[in-house]
């Protein structure tokens, strides 16, 4: 019997060590391990619960994002306008709330509904029009981007009520509440794609579009879900941004799109489609909150710092890569 359960822990490791997804994200454990023992190193402060929990806040926001860029990128397509309706809904939420329009519990729900729908129309233009997925969402990260300015009238939108910084600046338990919620949406993104049919449509859209066809897949309508799953998440990502800065600004969620794309590709989304996983994701976004929390707590200048994350971030992804190939090989 010992010898029995003695095998069962032995082989249990070793499954999960040639598990696909595994392979896909392993030279990202190896990135993260090496580089956060570099940074111990060299900063004290660096492993401190403070600024740990720091990193984490930090990262919650592109996080969330990062979950409805992954969808996308899963079905072969791509979201340049996350950054954007992450700006325009923290922007409305502010607005919306120091004007009296409206209590604080219906802007978020008018937000969401807003993300909903920029994503749903991202979605359904995409898949029933034929717009590739980069001109169309192109197009709407300069209109939003265009719209946030006009909407915060050029300039930031602060003096926000106390109770609106509760999302971005509260504690739970003595946990930031920014890192309890994006760790919802990572758990909740993980039962949509592992434990749902929409999920496996998913894989089966982005692998195989003609296969997905064939075997009954409304391919169009999985498509447009995926953009308004991506809507919906930035819309949420940009409450919490505004409520963890105390203010909206025109300039909120610049540049959103390359770190939710970066985290995807360095966890192991295959940028053609049909495979990934939400587990690669959060190692992805972590290894950015540490690249950028690593290289300012070593003071290193804003233009070297983009030199370093570029090389780090091509290095990462190409290592997955290779990883992932060698793990489908073994398979088969």
């Amino acid at each position: 019997m010992k010898k029995e359960n003695a095998e069962k822990f032995r082989i249990l490791p070793q499954g999960f060590m040639r598990n696909t997804y595994f392979g896909s994200y392993s030279g990202l454990l190896l990135v993260l391990l090496v580089f956060g023992t570099f940074l111990s190193f060299r900063s004290p402060y660096f492993l401190t619960v403070k600024n740990i929990m720091n990193v984490f806040r930090q990262v919650s926001v592109y996080g969330i994002i990062s979950c409805g860029m992954a969808f996308v990128i899963i079905t072969a397509g791509i979201d340049l306008s996350v950054g954007s309706v992450t700006g325009i809904s923290g922007a409305t939420v502010a607005k919306l709330v120091t004007e009296g329009i409206m209590p604080y519990g219906m802007a978020i729900i008018v937000c969401l509904v807003m993300g909903i729908m920029i994503g749903s129309l991202n979605g359904y233009l995409i898949s029933y029009t034929g717009i590739p997925p980069f001109v169309m969402t192109l197009g709407t990260m300069i209109s939003l981007r265009g719209l946030c300015y006009i909407i915060c009238d050029g300039k930031p939108i602060g003096n926000l009520p106390e109770f609106m910084t509760t999302l971005g600046m509260g504690f739970i338990w003595k946990i930031p509440t920014p890192i309890l919620l994006m760790i919802s949406v990572f758990i909740i993104s993980g039962i949509i794609l592992y434990k749902t049919p929409y999920g496996r449509y998913v894989y089966a859209v982005g692998g195989n579009p003609t296969a997905a066809f064939h075997a009954g897949i409304n391919a169009k309508q999985v498509i447009a879900w995926t953009y308004t799953l991506s809507g919906l998440f930035c819309a949420f990502a940009g409450i919490i941004l505004t409520s963890r800065n105390a203010s909206a600004s025109p300039t909120g969620g610049n540049s959103f799109e390359l770190e939710a794309i970066a985290a995807c590709a360095m966890g192991g989304i295959s940028m053609a489609g049909g495979y990934g996983s939400i587990i690669g994701v959060f190692l992805g976004a972590l290894l950015m909150g540490f690249i950028n929390n690593g290289m300012n707590l070593m003071y290193i200048t804003s233009y070297w710092q983009l030199v370093v994350k570029g090389i780090i971030i091509a290095g990462a992804v190409i290592y997955s890569m290779i990883s992932a190939q060698r793990s489908q090989e073994k398979l088969n």
